[in-house]
């Protein structure tokens, strides 16, 4: 599909032209913001912001494989970077490769988050997969395009690697979570912190888990977004279904009440509630009706808060690295958090891996990994596609 420049008026026409290649009536396919001219794997897309008329995001390119996995060590971690209303004006930077660093000398970078603050570009990623690797921090100066120093980020005083968190979990609740694999720390998945950091009364916030036998989430926040500390270790035991809990997310709603939700892993699903970040209570804690275990996501669009997740629905697809998310499915989030509303769904059957979202001009976009095949028939790789969404 060729890249287009988006201009009033014309702009609406060829949008609408465009709506017959689409998936649903009334949304509208424009591109990729990954690059699948030399990627086979291209994931984890997370938007971060806008500075001076250039959006960005954070993304895992490989090069060997089209399937996604955290042991491959052909994984970059880039920053691609495209002009407000127009993809031709793109381009990537590269923010670390397998092997760089100061926290581990092979794993690759994984589970890219981050937010803009002025000129800068913070940068939040785990630079290995075993549970040595501590997360890091680098900021990225936007105007000189320039990476500065990378920093190991704490948690309670602690680096933020599997041990310490799990420590830290331990000594919070008394139990006693093992190691996801037999090998124990050097083999053992990572850290989830590839979820959305936002900002509060003058504190980040944002959700550590450690990927072990039984899933951990604890909310944290930060005045640097290096130095973090743990506010509440989330009880799901009200709605029966154990421990296996990784990649939460926090979004404020009014004063100190934050919507909440998280991937649920064996029993596929997603659990929503409310958080009250001064009183430290959980409410409204509830499993959202068809979902699957995939990475939820929160985003403010015309005045409302929603939720957006991955459900059972008519295309079901396994993809690279992700099982059956091909349907992702909108509710609207009431003003105090107590209720959900469903909106609609939507399906690619090609597959709907982690979306991410921002506004433009009053339009709501749809950030995603999928086949590329979904852009150009001849592709077999993934890429990350970008839609106009309406809801």
């Amino acid at each position: 599909m060729k890249y287009f420049q988006i201009k009033e008026g014309a702009a609406v026409l060829f949008l609408l032209s465009l709506m017959v290649s689409c998936r649903a009536p009334y949304d509208v396919c424009i591109g990729s913001v990954s690059d699948p001219s030399t990627e086979l794997m291209s994931h984890d897309f997370r938007y971060v912001g806008d500075y001076k008329g250039f959006h960005y995001g954070l993304y895992n390119a490989g090069y060997e494989s089209t399937k996604e996995h955290p042991k491959n060590l052909d994984i970059d971690l880039k920053i691609s970077r495209w002009k407000t209303g127009d993809l031709e004006h793109r381009n990537f930077i590269p923010v670390r490769k397998a092997g760089e660093g100061i926290t581990d000398d092979f794993r690759p970078p994984y589970d890219p988050t981050g937010v803009i603050e002025g000129s800068t570009l913070h940068i939040l990623f785990c630079p290995g997969v075993d549970g040595r690797s501590a997360y890091v921090h680098v900021p990225f100066d936007l105007e000189r395009n320039e990476l500065g120093k990378e920093e190991v980020m704490t948690l309670d005083g602690r680096q933020v690697t599997v041990a310490n968190v799990l420590d830290i979990y331990k000594e919070k609740t008394g139990k006693d979570i093992p190691w996801h694999s037999d090998g124990g720390p050097k083999t053992a998945f990572g850290i989830g912190m590839n979820v959305e950091v936002v900002s509060h009364d003058g504190y980040y916030y944002s959700v550590i888990s450690a990927v072990a036998s039984g899933f951990t989430a604890i909310i944290v926040r930060s005045r640097d977004l290096v130095h973090w500390e743990s506010v509440c270790i989330p009880d799901f035991s009200s709605v029966g279904l154990g421990t296996t809990f990784w990649e939460g997310v926090v979004h404020p709603l009014r004063g100190d009440v934050f919507a909440f939700a998280i991937r649920v892993q064996s029993e596929n699903g997603v659990i929503y509630g409310t958080w009250n970040s001064a009183t430290g209570v959980l409410s409204n804690l509830r499993l959202v009706d068809g979902a699957i275990t995939a990475r939820p996501e929160f985003f403010d669009y015309k005045g409302s808060t929603y939720l957006s997740c991955n459900t059972s629905g008519p295309s079901e697809v396994e993809g690279y690295g992700s099982v059956y998310r091909a349907t992702t499915s909108f509710y609207k989030v009431s003003g105090d958090g107590s209720s959900l509303e469903f909106v609609r769904s939507k399906s690619v059957p090609e597959g709907i891996h982690y979306p991410t979202y921002y506004v433009e001009r009053g339009r709501l976009f749809i950030l995603y990994s999928t086949d590329s095949r979904r852009l150009d028939p001849r592709e077999a790789r993934s890429n990350i596609a970008i839609e106009q969404i309406v809801l």
